[in-house]
Order: C-alpha cells, then sequence, then structure tokens
C-alpha cells in the first residue's frame, strides 16, 4: 500500500520498489549543529525566520528552559539554564538523611541566563547563544543548549 501511495505522489517505480524492500524511508535534515574555527557553535536551520522563530520556541517549552523575555524584533530568547549534570552532581553528594532536610542552608544552583539568538541568513535561519552580557558563549554549557534544541529541531 505505501508503494502505491508513493508512485502516486510521483515517486519512481525503481525508487519504490528498492525503498520498500529495505524499509529505508528519506527524510530531510531540517536542521544542522556546526563549530567554527573559534570554537563558537552554531545550529543552522532550513527554514525563514518567522518558521524558524517560532519552533525555537516551541523547542524551549519542550525542552524546559523557563524563557523570561523574547524579543521578536531583535530575534531574542531571554532564557534561564541549570545544566543538569552539575546540579545532579551535588545532590548525589549528599546522603539521604541531609536530603531530607528541607529547613537548612542548602545551596541552591545557580540560574544562569543566556542569550539565544534566532537571525536570517540568506540559506534560512541560524540560531547561537551568547551570554547575559551580549557576547558569545563558546562555553560546553552554550554547546549542550545547542545540542538540545538541535534534538528537537531536526
Amino acid at each position: 500500500m505505501l508503494g502505491r501511495l508513493m508512485m502516486r505522489f510521483g515517486v519512481e517505480e525503481s525508487r519504490v520498489k528498492q525503498q520498500v524492500a529495505t524499509g529505508v524511508t528519506v527524510q530531510q535534515q531540517r536542521a544542522s549543529l556546526s563549530s567554527g574555527p573559534d570554537g563558537a557553535r552554531t545550529l543552522a536551520l532550513d527554514e525563514q525566520f518567522d518558521r524558524a522563530w517560532r519552533r525555537v520556541g516551541l523547542a524551549l517549552d519542550r525542552v524546559g528552559f523557563t524563557v523570561e523575555d523574547r524579543d521578536r524584533s531583535k530575534g531574542l530568547y531571554f532564557v534561564r539554564y541549570i545544566d543538569p549534570q552539575i546540579d545532579g552532581g551535588k545532590a548525589a553528594d549528599k546522603g539521604w538523611f541531609s536530603r531530607l532536610k528541607f529547613w537548612g542552608d542548602g545551596e541552591k544552583p545557580k540560574l544562569e541566563q543566556y542569550r539565544i539568538e534566532v537571525k536570517d541568513i540568506p540559506q534560512g535561519a541560524q540560531v547561537k547563544v551568547y551570554n547575559k552580557d551580549g557576547a558569545q558563549e563558546n562555553s560546553d554549557t552554550a554547546g549542550k543548549i545547542l545540542t538540545l534544541l538541535y534534538e528537537q529541531l531536526k
């Protein structure tokens, strides 16, 4: 049935037979993650700004970022991110009884603020991570943020 449907939509019969026999379907990659010579990572999307802005916003919500503010005219999302490995490592060091103590002077995980920029480029859109001061972020955390977004947008 799938073969008939594919031929109806204009796929060549030889290609239909090959893909149905192997069970492989061609999926177009809509996002790509790259790293520049200075270590700055970027996420390229194969969509224009309007659609990319919407998809990045939805991805941020799905991943669990706290979006504090957004400025669509500049293409910026202002988000807070807690690295789960850093936060989880502190909790793992404590014992069972000390984790029950909720009234103590427990250290709260440090919330880092980042700016996620969605920029229109001729090939589509580009996503970069900046720190709260506006300088491009090259840390491992910025790489994790872009990797999380890539997993949602690909």
